[in-house]
């Protein structure tokens, strides 16, 4: 067979030198028959917009980020799965996937969250205007998520997927569990070398509840579209629409658990204009959002609308940037400014203020500053403070402006296979107005006194492959602040590794965790009554294991698996050995 391959690669090369020496060819066809000369097929990377985030530099230790691995290789299912990983946060959980699952810190209310979706508030509306539940925020279109930790509230940054390549990708997602738990997930992102852009993602997301329980029946469904045109790095415009549409069945028995009708639809036009491609130098960005709630039975449809024009500009060592805003009528319009800056290379300074002006001729200010320094051996510190006098939610009438001054500061240290940080805080006495509709029980939180605490967080790699991580939040108070138990701790232990080298390095991985989260007895506000409701302490275990094999992802997660009677929110029980699993997959074709 060798023999006969090589004669033929000889009689054809005797052959084409022969066709060199006499061409009889009348015209050359090659051209139109090799089509693929006329289009590029290799891969491009484009500009995209500026991640809408803290813009830095900002002192270690001061922001959690939250990558998309953090998405699909965790145990996060919503937002709210995201925060409890950050010391001192407690999630409210009114049961299973599809319940209300507030996040309480500082003992600030609704005060003590901000979450901007793609740099542009988002406010809470319908039935509930007051506080906003992080679970009913769509993680699916996401690609990262950054929370700036002040002393008593969180600032949660949501940034939407930005395709950079010209290669299509797709995700197709499906999942499976107990109650008949059924999620289903599809997004198609599209980038051409013109700049344009198409972005789809679908989220179906539904369980039967169980019977007798605070876990009801649930039903949601999220799209999000997006369209861009990026010619260059330095101009750009977008519009996105998401368009959120969820139905909670009632409790039965009932006094548990409201039967909730919602479909909320935010439509966000962005236009960026900068002097340079590479993220220095003047910068304008113009941003207007439109909200829309309705199909809620218990309130009356609502609208809103929102205009950001922002100006900045950045250097090497720092950033300043003023923004105005015009909202909606609680909120006529807002002033802010934020700076940033080295002025030598171990010392970080960053500031923020805003002036806001509320309807009822109201007003409110804040100041935030806050300074890092970077030491040897891997050390550094950093610290905060806020002083403000603000509105908590100015949707209610009766809502006045409180004053507050919250100092912070902790020492970090760094090394190659370990980190911690220890810190203190004081915060000043505050009254939370309102109350989550999405947990029936609780009729109102009380007055928090002045108060103290000391936190330690910190992550270890004993072996490789082998992580240990966790946080505990200790408040020191006198009388108690509701959500905030007197010790809180969570700790996890997670395998990962890419050990398996049948397959091409890179491509497989294989996670395990298990996670525990404790605290102590507590308060959880007053009932409908008025009467003080106790927090029983309790501790709750789960796993998670992922495989994942190129653009494969297999996952199961157990919550509750120690079969932990007691529940997140007295009243509002927390079904045992809960479990999911399904498979994602992810393709660039």
């Amino acid at each position: 067979m060798t023999r006969g391959l090589l004669g033929a690669a000889a009689l054809l090369a005797l052959a084409g030198g022969a066709v060199a020496q006499v061409d009889t060819t009348a015209r050359d066809t090659t051209a139109r028959r090799d089509t693929t000369a006329r289009r590029d097929t290799v891969v491009a990377y484009l500009p995209v917009f500026a991640a809408p985030r803290p813009e830095g530099p900002l002192p270690r230790g001061t922001r959690y980020s939250f990558t998309p691995d953090s998405f699909t290789m965790s145990n996060a299912q919503t937002i709210a799965d995201l925060l409890g990983h950050i010391p001192g946060v407690y999630v409210a959980r009114g049961g299973i996937y599809g319940q209300a699952e507030i996040a309480f810190y500082g003992g600030r209310g609704p005060a003590g969250l901000e979450v901007y979706w793609d740099g542009v508030p988002y406010l809470p509306m319908g039935r509930d205007s007051t506080y906003l539940d992080p679970a009913r925020i769509s993680i699916a279109p996401l690609e990262r998520v950054d929370v700036v930790v002040l002393p008593a509230t969180l600032r949660v940054y949501l940034v939407t997927a930005r395709q950079r390549s010209t290669a299509t990708a797709s995700q197709v997602g499906i999942a499976t569990g107990q109650v008949s738990t059924a999620n289903y997930r599809g997004s198609y992102e599209r980038r051409w070398r013109s700049g344009l852009g198409l972005s789809l993602v679908a989220d179906y997301n539904n369980n039967d509840g169980i019977a007798g329980s605070s876990s009801t029946a649930f039903n949601s469904v999220d799209l999000w579209l997006k369209a861009e045109f990026l010619p260059s790095a330095k101009l750009g415009a977008s519009y996105q629409l998401l368009n959120s549409t969820w139905k909670r069945s009632g409790s039965d028995p009932a006094g548990l658990t409201d039967r909730f009708d919602f479909q909320r639809r935010d439509g966000i036009f962005r236009l960026f204009l900068a002097r340079r491609g590479d993220g220095l130098g003047p910068r304008l960005d113009l941003t207007f959002a439109t909200a829309n709630a309705s199909k809620d039975t218990a309130v009356t449809r609502r609208s809103l609308s929102q205009g950001i024009l922002a100006v900045g500009s950045a250097w090497g060592h720092g950033h300043v940037r003023v923004t105005l805003r015009s909202q909606d009528e609680a909120r006529p319009w807002q002033l802010e400014a934020s700076t940033a800056w080295v002025p030598v290379r171990p010392l970080t300074l960053a500031a923020d203020a805003r002036h806001a002006r509320y309807s009822s001729s109201r007003t409110g200010d804040r100041v935030h500053v806050a300074a890092g320094l970077a030491l040897p051996l891997g050390l550094s510190a950093h610290g905060d403070a806020v002083w403000a006098r603000d509105l908590q939610a100015p949707t209610l009438a009766s809502d006045t402006a409180q004053k507050t001054v919250d100092v912070s500061g902790a020492v970090r240290w760094d090394g190659r296979r370990a980190a911690i940080e220890v810190g203190l805080a004081r915060r000043d006495p505050f009254a939370p107005v309102g109350r989550p509709a999405g947990l029936k029980p609780l009729g109102s939180l009380r007055a928090t006194p002045a108060t103290r605490y000391f936190t330690v967080h910190g992550a270890l790699e004993p072996l490789p492959g082998l992580h240990l991580a966790g946080w505990y939040f200790q408040p020191a108070v006198t009388g108690g602040d509701d959500f905030e138990p007197p010790y809180h701790a969570r700790v996890s232990a997670t395998f990962y590794s890419k050990f398996w080298r049948v397959y091409k390095s890179g491509i497989f991985a294989l996670r395990g965790e298990l996670a525990m989260e404790s605290w102590t007895r507590g308060t959880a506000g007053r009932d409908t009554l008025g009467n003080v409701q106790l927090l029983p302490g309790a501790t709750f275990l789960e796993t998670n294991v992922e495989v994942r094999i190129a653009g494969v992802t297999i996952f199961w997660i157990q919550r509750n698996m120690n079969g932990m009677r007691a529940s997140y929110t007295p009243g509002l029980d927390y079904p045992r050995r809960y479990q999911f699993y399904g498979v994602r997959w992810l393709f660039t074709n």
